[in-house]
């Protein structure tokens, strides 16, 4: 299964949601996955934002170098699975390709009791935004785990 997180910048929240998904699945000995992020509104070649590699320092977790990349038709075509990190990337994703739809996700959906589905983007906010931010993905992506460990023969099913 390929699984491609999408945000706006591919600086904050889809290179955290990447970086921490390769994580889990390597402590899982998960192989059958492969994962990869972009943004919508991306300036390709920018470096993460500091305060998400810091976060995944913290957590003694490495990651792999990371540029920027812009959302394309060939990222579209590559991923079984799309998770967004908001309604309006669901919305700017499906105008762009409508086929989009029938493998798109908002990945706050898998944060149980969450309140909101949307994760807001952190960048230029307070160290509070960052740390709701990092706490909602940390949390959606054990979830999303643990869901491709009880289903790793099967393909997700959508809608």
């Amino acid at each position: 299964m390929n699984i491609l997180f999408v945000c706006s910048g591919n600086v904050s929240r889809s290179f955290l949601a990447e970086a921490l998904l390769r994580n889990e699945l390597k402590a899982l000995n998960l192989d059958n996955v492969s994962v990869s992020s972009a943004g919508l509104y991306a300036f390709p070649g920018s470096p993460p934002d500091p305060q998400m590699t810091a976060y995944l320092s913290s957590m003694g977790i490495s990651f792999e170098p990371h540029e920027a990349r812009q959302m394309s038709k060939k990222e579209l075509d590559w991923a079984d699975l799309i998770l967004v990190m908001e309604r309006r990337h669901e919305a700017d994703l499906e105008k762009l390709w409508p086929e989009a739809r029938l493998k798109m996700e908002l990945l706050g959906k898998y944060v149980a009791g969450a309140w909101e589905d949307d994760i807001l983007d952190p960048f230029g906010n307070s160290p509070y935004h960052y740390r709701l931010a990092q706490s909602q993905i940390t949390l959606a992506v054990k979830s999303l785990a643990k869901w491709l460990v009880q289903n790793k023969d099967r393909k997700k099913t959508f809608h």
